[in-house]
């Protein structure tokens, strides 16, 4: 599905979407968890599992450089905890240390960040490519594990 032509986005001349980590999470990430059907005019829905990366960006709703995507994680094995991030051609391997977010001035923690980047090929022979992503998740107390069943985020 080409989302480019399905939506006209009406936006002002010179827009540029560029949230910061924590309205990410605090504008887009907690809404979507909280209601499945949140949608944002500026953030598209894939299965990175299907998609290689050189599709996301006819996927993306808009943007040149950066694409935002919401996404299901997949689990490696069915009980598990394990996060799949295998495509068919290749597979996402976490670099450096997960980076800490927190909510404004209150200095609350509210996500984590991890950066992923794109192996063509077969663990752990992999060839390291240059496409990175950026993986937000809630974390402190808006992990969805702390959350009711009909939680309301004061923000």
């Amino acid at each position: 599905m080409d989302n480019k032509s399905d939506e006209a986005l009406d936006l002002p001349a010179g827009f540029r979407f560029h949230p910061t980590d924590d309205e990410i999470i605090t504008c887009y990430l907690i809404n979507k968890v909280l209601n499945i059907s949140f949608s944002a005019i500026a953030i598209g829905e894939a299965d990175l599992n299907k998609c290689e990366p050189w599709d996301l960006p006819k996927r993306a709703k808009m943007g040149e450089k950066d694409w935002y995507f919401f996404c299901q994680r997949d689990r490696k094995y069915p009980t598990g905890t394990r996060t799949n991030r295998a495509t068919e051609s290749g597979y996402w391997k976490a670099t450096g240390k997960d980076r800490e977010i927190y909510k404004g001035k209150s200095n609350q923690l509210i996500g984590m960040k991890k950066t992923l980047v794109f192996y063509k090929g077969r663990a752990p022979r992999g060839e390291k490519t240059n496409w990175v992503m950026h993986e937000f998740r809630l974390d402190g107390k808006l992990a969805t594990c702390n959350l009711p069943k009909d939680a309301k985020v004061p923000f």
